[in-house]
């Protein structure tokens, strides 16, 4: 395997990945927090986020790694530098905004949530939206850079 293909590969897994799993939290969990109770969302996020706290971390690195390896084997060839600079711009996110909120519900009690949650967690929710449409900009646009590269090399 080339090393392109290789960074191609280490791009757009990890980058597929995190963005189903953001578009996946946007479509569903993002649609329904406000009709649980306080104790319910507390509970649902906590278990939330100890089952992806492991994994995001491995699958963000992977797409930024793998998209800066492969813009620079690409050089000039097309506008990769697009994908990177939007992972960029989502991990810059995640890391002032959702992760600091996410150590602060893990201190939560789900018997007795903070009054303040839903102002909290809806700043949370608005950076989320944009971080999603971030990632599956990148992915997307990895998708079409992909193509058009093993197009023109055909």
């Amino acid at each position: 395997m080339s090393p392109l293909t290789a960074a191609q590969v280490i791009a757009l897994v990890p980058t597929g990945l995190t963005a189903g799993i953001f578009l996946g939290h946007r479509a569903g969990v993002s649609r329904a927090w406000s009709r649980l109770s306080p104790s319910a969302f507390v509970q649902l996020q906590q278990i939330i986020h100890r089952t992806f706290a492991w994994m995001m971390p491995p699958l963000v690195i992977g797409a930024m790694l793998g998209t800066l390896t492969w813009t620079v084997l690409l050089r000039s060839r097309g506008p990769a530098v697009a994908f990177v600079l939007l992972l960029l711009a989502s991990l810059c996110l995640t890391r002032i905004i959702n992760i600091p909120i996410n150590r602060q519900l893990m201190m939560w009690s789900a018997d007795a949530p903070p009054a303040e949650f839903t102002q909290v967690w809806g700043r949370w929710e608005r950076v989320h939206s944009t971080r999603t449409m971030l990632v599956v900009a990148a992915f997307v646009c990895e998708t079409l850079v992909l193509a058009v590269f093993t197009q023109s090399s055909q």
